[in-house]
């Protein structure tokens, strides 16, 4: 079994890895009552930092925070101290993710270069709500130099992060897995005073003070075979009620030698992977698709005549455990043999979405959740084992622009598998053409641009190529909308000449 996570922390690396458990309901139901603490405490450890976070600016050193004194709750002090790591872990994550977006924002507005880069120096520093200086450090040209904040700067900040903070929903802790350390539980091999047949005991603190639990456990060979240590930490997982034990392992980082600078990887659904090689990989993964989405819904519909609800349904879990399973098998699959041919140093990618007119909505949701998440799980890893560094480029318009000549047309795609423009009359795979634009996006000029400015640049580019001796092809551009703000001055150029 693969793993469902992986996680780089200095240099370290982690792997999560299922680990089958043969618990009687009677453990089981202990678990999961103390779970269902675990996440209540860590709702009121969230509703505590945040209360921190907006009084002072920052979250508190979850070191210097006393649990006794300030969480309520059944849980015991390890207990608490385990859940105070996690939710707080979780939070500073999440506005990492908006520190991340602020600067996004910051860099396609229509703000002067100065006061970008004092926004960009306060989302460095985490000043958004308070910031009590008068002058704040910023970088230009490798060189810093100290300039003043005013108040101007100091609002457009908060207003920035406040709508990010509400444009985002916040880590509500709902279905929080517990991601439980040495202070409570405990890893071992079998012993003679237990049953034989199973491979590890995992000894568990429960809500019942000094009775824990011991849940027997089978070996999952993929992951003892990978190379690394296994630590005496364990995540309970709740999936569609059941509950799962996951064995963390610190794996060694593997030797890398690239063979290729750079390759683009475009996405979808038929065929799943294209590369601006030319290589189109999951040419299935539609019609795979499509025979699980009229089981799930026929399925579906057949509960909802008898108002069963489809959680509640064994043979609807499996279908959707299957889906799941399947999907993540393929990108796993096929990502490692794109590595295999290419041992690329980059990898150029678009920001990610699945979508097909094919499949129902549910389905689409199914696959842009699953699919997404277990791509960018992949990419993260490949960066850890391997140092292989993943670019993600702005995709707008990569799918109606030309990557012989440049010119961007709605018509150019004629379906999902092909592309024909109508300049130049380039005939193409529509994903392979893709691909290749992805290529093109590497640099950063086009990363923090909106979808306007992006066409904008394209189209402007395109007619900078045919300046001089060649002349773009009236007899298409007049009929295309992006390009109505231009045709002035390309049915009369020297008008634009004129001094104004």
């Amino acid at each position: 079994m693969s793993s469902k996570a992986e996680e780089k922390t200095e240099d370290r690396i982690f792997g999560s890895y299922l680990f089958v458990n043969y618990a009687n309901k009677g453990k089981i139901e202990k678990v999961k009552n103390t779970l269902k603490e675990y996440r209540k405490t860590a709702k009121d450890i969230s509703n505590f930092l945040w209360d921190i976070f907006f009084r002072t600016g920052k979250l508190p050193h979850k070191k210097k925070i006393n649990v006794k004194e300030h969480i309520k709750g059944y849980l015991s002090q390890r207990y608490k101290y385990v859940c105070l790591w996690q939710t707080h872990d979780v939070l500073s994550s999440y506005i990492a993710n908006i520190q991340y977006q602020f600067a996004n924002i910051v860099f396609s507005s229509s703000l002067s270069k100065e006061d970008k880069l004092i926004l960009l120096a306060l989302n460095n520093v985490k000043g958004w709500l308070i910031y009590d200086k008068d002058e704040i450090e910023i970088y230009e040209s490798k060189e810093k130099r100290k300039v003043k904040v005013l108040e101007f700067h100091k609002k457009l900040a908060r207003k920035i992060f406040k709508h990010l903070l509400g444009k985002k929903r916040r880590p509500r802790f709902n279905n929080i897995s517990m991601h439980l350390d040495g202070k409570v539980v405990e890893i071992s091999k079998k012993e003679k005073d237990r049953a034989k047949s199973f491979d590890y005991w995992l000894k568990v603190s429960t809500l019942e003070k000094g009775k824990p639990i011991y849940i027997p456990l089978v070996s999952n060979t993929y992951a003892e075979k990978l190379e690394g240590e296994f630590l005496n930490y364990c995540q309970v997982v709740e999936d569609d009620g059941n509950i799962e034990f996951r064995r963390i392992k610190q794996l060694k980082k593997k030797e890398y030698i690239p063979a290729t600078d750079e390759i683009a990887i475009d996405l979808g659904l038929n065929p799943l992977f294209a590369t601006d090689k030319g290589d189109l990989f999951g040419r299935n993964f539609l019609d795979v698709l499509k025979a699980f989405d009229s089981k799930i819904t026929k399925r579906m519909s057949s509960l909802q005549k008898r108002n069963i609800r489809p959680r509640d349904d064994k043979k609807y879990r499996e279908y959707r455990k299957n889906f799941i399973d399947y999907v993540k098998n393929e990108i796993n699959r096929l990502i490692n043999v794109i590595i295999k041919i290419y041992k690329p140093k980059r990898i150029i990618i678009e920001r990610l979405d699945f979508r097909s007119p094919e499949l129902s909505k549910k389905m689409n949701r199914m696959i842009q959740n699953f699919g997404k998440r277990y791509i960018k799980q992949k990419l993260e890893r490949l960066q850890e084992l391997y140092g292989i560094e993943v670019i993600e480029v702005n995709p707008a318009y990569t799918s109606q622009e030309c990557s012989s000549c440049g010119y961007v047309d709605k018509g150019n795609r004629k379906d999902t598998q092909e592309f024909e423009c109508k300049a130049c009359e380039n005939k193409t795979n529509a994903q392979i053409n893709g691909a290749k634009n992805i290529f093109k996006r590497s640099s950063l000029e086009s990363l923090h641009l909106t979808k306007k400015q992006v066409l904008k640049m394209l189209t402007e580019r395109y007619l900078e190529r045919l300046k001089g001796c060649k002349s773009p092809p009236l007899d298409v551009i007049k009929d295309n909308p992006y390009f109505k703000d231009y045709l002035d001055n390309i049915l009369n150029p020297c008008q634009s000449l004129m001094p104004s």
